[in-house]
């Protein structure tokens, strides 16, 4: 029994992780067509992974803003700046939906 919970686990996982790459590709072909149909897709690709217990890609993590939960699309709804001469280099992007900025750290 314990085989089968496994293996069903895993293909669960598996599942999710297509569907959440489907939604947030449907999402950025879509944002500048119908925007809130495009913020859905990133709502059900959240409860995908909520559901399955896998986290959201990387690249894709990063086009969600950590405020409003709405996908971002850079020039349209977001800005994005590049801060080289600081003292620690970031990438601070600001939600036009919500005035909210979030700074991403450049490793060198």
């Amino acid at each position: 029994m314990n085989k089968y919970k496994s293996s069903h686990k895993k293909v669960i996982k598996e599942i999710a992780k297509v569907r959440i790459k489907y939604l947030f590709q449907r999402a950025e072909d879509i944002f500048t067509e119908n925007k809130e149909l495009s913020n859905r897709y990133v709502i059900l690709a959240r409860k995908y992974a909520q559901r399955a217990k896998i986290e959201i890609p990387y690249n894709w993590k990063r086009r969600i803003c950590h405020k409003c939960k709405k996908f971002l699309y850079p020039g349209l709804n977001c800005r994005f700046r590049i801060h080289s001469k600081s003292k620690t280099p970031h990438i601070s992007m600001t939600c036009f939906e919500c005035n909210r900025t979030t700074r991403y750290i450049i490793k060198k």
